[in-house]
C-alpha cells in the first residue's frame, strides 16, 4: 500500500454546525502521473485501496492481466460510482510496477483527439479503455476501435474495457465491433453496500495520511449520494477543510 512521504498524524473531526459548499462537477484533488498519451492516471488507485465487496472475481482477474498471467480481454460494466475507473487505473498502475508498458485512456476525454489515438497501441503489453460507450455513434471512432481489436488480437495484447451497460446492450452501431465486446471475460460490477462504503472511506483516508472518525463516516453515508466517487470527493473536501 502506498504511503505518503510525510504522513500526517491527525484525526478529522466533524462539526454539525459547519456548512460546506456544493461540489463542482469534475472536482478532483488527487495527485497524478502523466502518461505519454497526455491522460492523467491517478496513482492512488491501487488494488490495495480497493474494497471489492462482491467484485472479488473481476479484481483478481484484472490483477492477473496486470502481472502478465492472464490473457483474456475483460469487459466491466456498471452504473456510475461502482469503481470501474478505479479498477482500470489500478490495473495499469500494477502493470507499470511490473515494468510492463501499458496505456489507460479515459474515453470521456477524447474530444480533443482523433481516432489516430489508437495507433500503435498493439505494441504495448496492456491497453485499458475507460467508458467505451462514449464512442457510440461516432463512426470514425467505432471503426478505429474495431481495427484496434483486430491488431491487439494479432499481438495477443490484453484489452480491458469499461462501460455503463452490458456488451449486449451497447449502443455501438458497428455490428462486428459490438460482438467483439464480449470476447473474453465480462463482469457486471456490483455497488458497495453501506458497510463496504464506510470501509472504503476509512481506507481512502488512511491512504491520504489521516484518521476518519466514525462520526464523519456515518454523516457522509447518511447525507451524501451513495456513489463511491462522490463520497471520495467529499472526503477530499473535508481533508482540505481540516488543514485550513
Amino acid at each position: 500500500m502506498r504511503k505518503s512521504a510525510h504522513k500526517r498524524q491527525r484525526s478529522l473531526e466533524f462539526h454539525r454546525d459547519h456548512k460546506f459548499q456544493p461540489l463542482r462537477t469534475g472536482e478532483d484533488t488527487t495527485s497524478s502521473s502523466q502518461l505519454p498519451l497526455g491522460f492523467a492516471r491517478h496513482d492512488i488507485y491501487t488494488f490495495d485501496s480497493y474494497i471489492p465487496g462482491l467484485n472479488r472475481e473481476p479484481a483478481d482477474a484484472l490483477q492477473g492481466i496486470a502481472r502478465g498471467t492472464g490473457h483474456d480481454n475483460i469487459y466491466l460494466w456498471a452504473g456510475r460510482g461502482a469503481g470501474k475507473s478505479h479498477l482500470l487505473q489500478a490495473t495499469c498502475n500494477l502493470a507499470a510496477l511490473s515494468e510492463r508498458a501499458c496505456a489507460y485512456i479515459p474515453l470521456k476525454q477524447i474530444d480533443e483527439f482523433t481516432p489516430d489515438l489508437f495507433s500503435s497501441l498493439e505494441d504495448l503489453s496492456l491497453v485499458c479503455l475507460d467508458d467505451v460507450d462514449e464512442l457510440a455513434g461516432r463512426d470514425d471512432w467505432e471503426l478505429a476501435l474495431f481495427d484496434l481489436f483486430n491488431r491487439l488480437k494479432d499481438t495477443e495484447t490484453p484489452l480491458v474495457m469499461s462501460a455503463g451497460c452490458s456488451s449486449k446492450g451497447s449502443l455501438l452501431r458497428l455490428p462486428d465491433l459490438k460482438s467483439r465486446l464480449s470476447w473474453g471475460l465480462c463482469y457486471h460490477l456490483q455497488p458497495l453496500d453501506d458497510h463496504e462504503n464506510m470501509a472504503a472511506l476509512k481506507l481512502r483516508a488512511q491512504e491520504r495520511g489521516f484518521e476518519l472518525t466514525d462520526q464523519v463516516v456515518e454523516y457522509l453515508i447518511n447525507r451524501v449520494e451513495r456513489d463511491t466517487r462522490i463520497l471520495f470527493l467529499w472526503l477530499d473536501r473535508l481533508d482540505r477543510h481540516s488543514m485550513d
